[in-house]
């Protein structure tokens, strides 16, 4: 089986083709403001590279967030777009998960310009998503154990993620934890 990974919730698009959950292939590109004309491409190289065509991915793993707002939208439409028209599963993991398998137990932070994002972390499972603002940090820190991200193991990923049930295209959103400035 095929796996497309597609990862554009950061600085840097990841995308993996995984052959029965193994890393085959991967593309990465470090690029903070054009995932918008580097993801295609970069796509079309990874399959040219990997010597498969489109036809032959039978199901897409999409990181829906929190991160980048524009780059989680272009990851999630590849996603939805490629399932739909394949007609093949797709399945979300959102971008805190990509750490969780060098976490314990208690908050699992990411980093970003303006603050952080938090979930916390009990028996293998991440809840109570929310963006804590850097001002507010030291408060909010003081009580709790928590662990940074920072390295994602990708070799993983597509085993962790085909434990999950996989949804329809249609109802793919990205995951938006911290609210936009029109929304506040």
């Amino acid at each position: 089986m095929n796996t497309l990974f597609i990862d554009t919730h950061a600085d840097f698009i990841f995308l993996g083709i995984y052959k029965d959950n193994q890393l085959i292939n991967k593309v990465e590109v470090f690029e903070k403001k054009d995932h918008s004309t580097i993801c295609m491409p970069s796509l079309v190289k990874l399959l040219s590279d990997s010597r498969l065509t489109i036809q032959e991915i039978d199901d897409v793993i999409v990181v829906i967030g929190p991160g980048s707002f524009t780059g989680v939208r272009i990851g999630v439409t590849i996603a939805k777009v490629l399932a739909y028209t394949l007609n093949i599963p797709i399945r979300t993991i959102t971008s805190l998960e990509l750490y969780t398998k060098k976490v314990a137990e208690g908050y699992l932070v990411l980093e970003e310009k303006n603050g952080y994002y938090v979930a916390k972390k009990e028996r293998e499972k991440l809840s109570g998503y929310e963006y804590i603002k850097k001002s507010e940090w030291e408060e909010w820190s003081k009580t709790k154990v928590i662990e940074f991200c920072k390295e994602i193991d990708y070799n993983h990923l597509a085993t962790y993620s085909h434990k999950k049930e996989p949804t329809m295209s249609h109802i793919v959103n990205p995951f938006y934890v911290k609210k936009i400035e029109v929304e506040k």
